[in-house]
């Protein structure tokens, strides 16, 4: 290493902060959210760790009407990839509804809330 790039020592390393969304149009670090704001993210958090997960199988028969692309990074789904389903059965990559719901809680090609979905169903069981 050269004199010019020393490492700082581990306490006067930065570490960088999560941004979190309270509402779709609202950006804020992490030790800048209110009280009520982290319970409702942790809250988030925890519903889309409890979404259903599969793998995506577009069919032995390639003519089959199965969604073959994600309308969040308009990629095309792979065999094997993983999937959440979310509770009107609409598909999403992973990384990108992750994402998504972090900012809004809402199916991104129906708009149906997520949220109201899935508490109800957990409250059935």
């Amino acid at each position: 290493m050269e004199p010019d790039q020393e490492r700082l020592p581990p306490y006067q390393e930065q570490v960088p902060v999560p941004v979190y969304h309270p509402t779709p149009s609202q950006t804020r670090l992490a030790t800048k959210l209110t009280e009520e704001e982290q319970i409702r993210i942790a809250q988030r958090i925890g519903l889309i760790q409890h979404l259903p997960k599969g793998v995506y199988d577009p069919g032995r028969d390639g003519s089959e009407k199965k969604i073959r692309e994600c309308v969040i990074c308009m990629m095309d789904f792979v065999y094997g990839d993983p999937i959440p389903f979310l509770p009107c059965m609409h598909i999403y990559h992973l990384d990108y509804i992750d994402d998504w719901l972090m900012r809004s809680f809402t199916c991104p090609s129906c708009m149906e809330p997520i949220d109201a979905a899935l508490l109800s169903s957990y409250e059935t069981n």
